[in-house]
């Protein structure tokens, strides 16, 4: 009787204790699911729901779960919003998705229709209207439906909310602005007439509520699109007396710009609230990588985002006011041609053909320009025609080039300066890693001049780097001056000469006010010899003579300058036209022509300087002067020169023997043309066509053979030779 009394009693015990196990394990799955009873009146009471639902998921208890199935079910959910939760402030596009979802799951089981209605200013019935910022993420959510990321785009020029217009608070009726107004918002949403399902509508509360609880606020939406940068904290008053007495006055609160195809928009539209709200945003956004605090010591950090976007965030008292500079990269159709070629440009193949010359040629560069002219983009971009069997190594103060992902297929390594490894050290690192080519982001400091200068004289074949000088003289001097300033020379000439050394060329770009990018001007700088005697006395003309001696003397001795700049293109903004100007001196052409180690490619670079430039019209004076055979101090191309004294025959060289030694060169680097085409054709040996039985033809067919034979193809047959991709597409027009 015992016996069964214990048996019973030890039954009863593991039945009761099943039952509250499984009650308790009923109650754990159904905890999330227990349907608020509260009134939801505003988003924040929402907000507060969807915070404690997500506490509640995070501190599931997997204990009380008896099925080994649904204990891993439920502890990779667990981890997997975890995960989410975590990443989603550094706006990583898989974690915001996962968490928007979590959201719109609480706002369907827990929140009623009419309540996202209300909320979202959807009860027309009840003359409700959205709010501003509810209509625009309306307009975005059907937008990225048919355009993805390059929704906004798409929205701002079917509105042509790129145009100029002008600035309501501007007294100059000649002023010009770009900007986005409340009523330009508004309009746009009525005329789209969008229709949502309660499904869309839950999305749509889903995104909103989300971008106050994980995400950067009204500009989250904007961060995440295909567009060039986001400002914001830049306009706007700060005082509150000056609100006081104008109630009108745009507030720093309205302070969101966009960088958009060349042109700094203003969204009138976006209001963060509070400077708290601001200040919020400001601090997420540089959290990627854990940089640090930005605190009021350290008013500023330099940082980047999970997509690579280049982070400036500051705050007071290192400024007036909480600000951040989102600079985005987008790395699709990143050519020459699609940067610099536009529907208007005219001649735009010179500027491209130019600058290839320069950097097939190994001539060092510098890229300048004020910000957001587009040097960095250039740079990525004009990589293409460095040799590919050159190893590349790049120093930048935050990524912004992203050459590996440009050319994945290329020996590149970038540098990036950190608190505590400096650029400086990282230019000493990189003089060991094999460089062949060095790049250097922006020249922005002494130390980092200094050791530039000295790679592009020792450590590196050549340098491409970008600087903010305003002009080539500017570039120079500043250079010059970072030389002395970082101790590595006490004399200035010395520094000068040493910069001109190196740096060979300036191809500066700038950006109307419209937004159209262009190369404003590509500069030589020429390094004057200071053995050059002075102008010789003229006994028949004393007084302009003597005039010219002593300009010469008194600006050597003020100006001490030991360079000369010589724009060789230019651009008229006027007509979108590039242009040529002066031709680029012997000793760079025989610089570049002595680095381009394919021979076609060398009677093509010949051929399109002959072609574009000519004769420099500077040069002509100092050709005309000498007596036959005397050409020492000549600046003319070698082959200019030898034309010339052939057509001259021991006779003094005038104007028109340059000329037609210019149209005979022209001609037999055409007539090399069209045999390097004709045998390419053919599959034959090259050889020149048969000359006619003619005195002339005779000469006219053996200085062509000779011209052949001196950029050494002759002996080449088509099918053994490396022709450029431009030749086999005949982009030579002839």
């Amino acid at each position: 009787m015992s016996f069964d009394l214990n048996t019973t009693l030890i039954i009863a015990s593991a039945i009761g204790v099943a039952i509250v196990l499984v009650i308790m394990y009923i109650n754990a799955k159904r905890k999330i699911h227990v349907e608020d009873v509260r009134k939801f009146k505003s988003l924040d009471e929402i907000l507060e729901g969807v915070k404690q639902y997500m506490v509640d998921l995070i501190k599931e208890d997997t204990n009380m779960v008896v099925n080994s199935e649904d204990f891993e079910r439920l502890y990779k959910r667990k981890a997997r919003i975890n995960v989410a939760l975590k990443k989603c402030v550094y706006g990583i596009d898989s974690a915001k998705l996962t968490v928007q979802d979590l959201i719109k799951e609480y706002i369907e089981q827990n929140v009623p229709d009419e309540v996202v209605d209300t909320i979202l200013g959807l009860n027309a019935e009840e003359g409700g209207e959205p709010a501003d910022q509810v209509m625009f993420e309306i307009l975005m959510y059907r937008y990225q439906k048919r355009y993805a990321k390059d929704g906004l785009a798409k929205w701002i020029k079917n509105n042509h909310f790129e145009r100029e217009r002008h600035p309501a608070l501007n007294s100059d009726p000649y002023a010009q602005g770009y900007f986005i107004t409340v009523d330009d918002l508004r309009n746009s949403y009525r005329e789209e007439a969008i229709e949502l399902s309660m499904s869309e509508k839950q999305e749509v509360l889903a995104i909103i509520i989300y971008q106050n609880y994980k995400g950067f606020g009204c500009i989250d939406t904007i961060r995440a699109m295909n567009i060039n940068g986001i400002n914001i904290g830049t306009s706007g008053s700060i005082l509150e007396t000056t609100a006081a007495l104008n109630p009108n006055i745009p507030k720093a609160t309205n302070s969101c710009w966009i960088f958009f195809e060349g042109k700094y928009i203003h969204l009138q539209f976006i209001n963060f609230g509070t400077e708290d709200e601001v200040k919020r945003i400001v601090q997420l956004v540089i959290r990627w990588n854990s940089p640090g605090a930005l605190t009021a010591k350290r008013g500023f950090l330099v940082n980047t985002m999970y997509d690579k976007s280049r982070i400036l965030a500051l705050r007071p008292p290192a400024c007036e006011y909480w600000a951040v500079f989102i600079r985005k990269f987008n790395l699709s159709n990143l050519t020459p041609e699609f940067l610099l070629i536009k529907d208007y440009t005219k001649r735009g193949d010179l500027v491209i053909d130019t600058i290839k010359y320069l950097i097939k040629g190994e001539v060092t560069c510098a890229v300048t320009g004020r910000q957001g002219s587009g040097k960095t983009t250039l740079m990525s971009a004009i990589i293409r025609y460095i040799d590919p069997r050159y190893t590349i190594r790049v120093l930048e103060m935050a990524p912004e080039l992203y050459l590996r992902e440009l050319y994945p297929d290329r020996n590149i390594l970038s540098f990036q300066e950190t608190t505590t490894v400096t650029a400086e050290m990282l230019q000493d690192a990189q003089k060991k890693s094999d460089g062949v080519v060095s790049l250097v982001g922006e020249v922005a400091t002494d130390k980092v001049a200094m050791n530039m200068i000295q790679m592009g004289m020792t450590a590196s074949k050549f340098t491409i780097f970008s600087h903010h000088g305003n002009t080539t003289k500017d570039t120079v001097l500043t250079l010059r001056n970072s030389l002395v300033n970082a101790g590595g020379f006490s004399n200035m000439e010395t520094a000068e000469k040493q910069v001109t050394d190196v740096v060979r060329f300036d191809i500066h770009l700038e950006r109307s006010a419209e937004g159209k990018p262009y190369v404003q001007r590509i500069t030589e700088i020429v390094q004057l010899d200071s053995a050059v005697p002075y102008p010789d006395y003229d006994e028949t003309d004393p007084v302009n003579s003597m005039n010219r001696i002593q300009t010469e003397y008194f600006r050597r001795k003020t100006d001490r300058i030991s360079f000369d700049t010589r724009e060789i293109l230019s651009y008229d903004l006027a007509t979108d036209t590039y242009y040529t100007k002066h031709r680029m001196t012997k000793r760079t052409e025989d610089f570049i022509r002595s680095h381009i180690p394919n021979a076609n490619e060398r009677a093509r670079f010949d051929y399109f300087i002959t072609q574009e430039w000519g004769i420099d019209k500077e040069f002509e004076e100092e050709a005309l002067d000498p007596n036959t055979g005397d050409f020492e101090n000549s600046s003319l191309p070698d082959d200019l020169i030898k034309e010339a004294l052939s057509i001259s025959k021991g006779k003094k060289v005038t104007k028109e023997i340059l000329e037609k030694a210019q149209s005979n060169l022209l001609s037999r680097y055409s007539k090399t043309v069209d045999a390097i085409k004709a045998a390419m054709e053919e599959n034959k040996e090259i050889t020149m066509p048969e000359p006619v039985d003619t005195e002339e033809a005779k000469k006219e067919a053996e200085m062509a053979a000779d011209f052949v034979e001196s950029v050494g193809v002759v002996e080449a047959k088509t099918a053994e030779m490396e022709l450029s991709d431009e030749f086999t597409l005949g982009l030579f027009d002839l």
